[in-house]
């Protein structure tokens, strides 16, 4: 071993500022005598292995390496030589890598300049919701959905309600309604009990019924338009409209009378959930309980949730009394304490990477 000592770093003492001092003992005169001593650091080195010094700890990891694949291809078995030519194929040259970073780097810039920003991605993702138009500035939760893009004047001029209006017998419900939605019943017994009902809001409770009736359809029932007529007990103006906005034309098929094929997509579903969110919400003074959603669409609880955050709803915990006092569906009433309430300015949650 040998060993070598330093008290200079280069042209500067290794230690400024302070002295050391060493004491001597005379055992004679039984004194001790302090004398100045410098700070000296002392590293040590193998001799046999000066030979080795300022190898670079790559190449001994890559002379490692080597003599280990040279032992599986000598004695390894059949598994193992596969893995060691799978390793080999898949090796990167460093050195071919650095020659290129150049490249790389301006043709990463290239394509990073090419990509939309964050606000234009946020701006896209706006644009692509499946919710109707709305304001977003505004603070009145009942003018940020533009209910004109939910029920048009002009579908709702063929919801014909004068048998409704005109009779409070149940079975006028059954043969008039399709859906059999509590939150539908609810609404309509509240409304029809009026001396004079608004007819409009008559109007958005029946087409919110078609809304549900849709959404229990089928893509085969899609197929027959005249079947899904009479399924929905609407006009054939209202199944058109019903058409165009939740669903999709399939190109190059028609129905035997001609008429274009309609089919439903995942999103044509998430559209029409969304709608009829946004109704119900309109329907019951910006307040909806997840708890009568799920009821009456059969779902899970968490995914009404999901739907009603996703227009814009912030869930709020209420008492179980309360959101079984509101909810006709004492089944899922037990199983929820939330409800969703609208406010402005809308904010929606952020995307997520995985579906609902």
């Amino acid at each position: 071993i040998e060993f070598v000592g330093q008290t200079f770093d280069g042209s500067r003492p290794l230690v400024t500022g302070c002295k050391y001092l060493i004491g001597v003992y005379d055992a004679t005169t039984d004194s001790v005598t302090f004398r100045p001593a410098p700070y000296v650091r002392v590293t040590s080195s193998i001799k046999s292995l000066k030979d080795a010094r300022g190898v670079a700890d790559r190449d001994i990891s890559t002379r490692l390496m080597q003599a280990r694949t040279e032992l599986g291809e000598a004695f390894g078995s059949k598994k193992r030589r596969a893995q060691i030519r799978a390793e080999e194929r898949n090796k990167i040259d460093m050195d071919g890598v650095k020659s290129d970073m150049a490249v790389i780097g301006a043709s990463i810039e290239q394509r990073a300049s090419s990509m939309p920003s964050a606000q234009a991605l946020k701006d896209a993702e706006n644009v692509n919701r499946p919710v109707p138009r709305y304001n977003p500035e505004t603070s009145v939760a009942a003018e940020i959905y533009d209910m004109e893009d939910v029920l048009p004047r002009a579908v709702a001029g063929h919801i014909n309600i004068a048998s409704l209006t005109a009779s409070m017998d149940p079975e006028v419900y059954k043969s008039k309604v399709p859906s059999r939605s509590l939150f539908v019943k609810k609404k309509l017994e509240h409304l029809l009990s009026q001396s004079k009902p608004d007819p409009y809001q008559v109007r958005c409770v029946l087409y919110l019924s078609y809304l549900m009736r849709l959404n229990m359809t089928s893509n085969k029932q899609l197929a027959n338009r005249e079947a899904c007529i009479k399924s929905l007990c609407c006009a054939p103006e209202v199944i058109d409209a019903l058409f165009d906005k939740f669903a999709e034309c399939v190109a190059g098929t028609v129905n035997p009378d001609g008429s274009p094929m309609y089919k439903k997509t995942p999103a044509t579903e998430n559209k029409l959930v969304c709608y009829m969110s946004v109704l119900m919400l309109s329907l019951n003074n910006w307040v909806l309980y997840p708890a009568e959603l799920a009821g009456d669409l059969g779902i899970p609880g968490k995914k009404a949730e999901k739907f009603l955050a996703s227009v814009g709803c912030k869930l709020e915990t209420v008492t179980a009394a309360e959101v079984a006092a509101q909810t006709l569906n004492k089944r899922t009433a037990s199983r929820s304490g939330k409800k969703a309430v609208l406010k402005g300015p809308i904010k929606f949650p952020k995307a997520s990477l995985r579906g609902n």
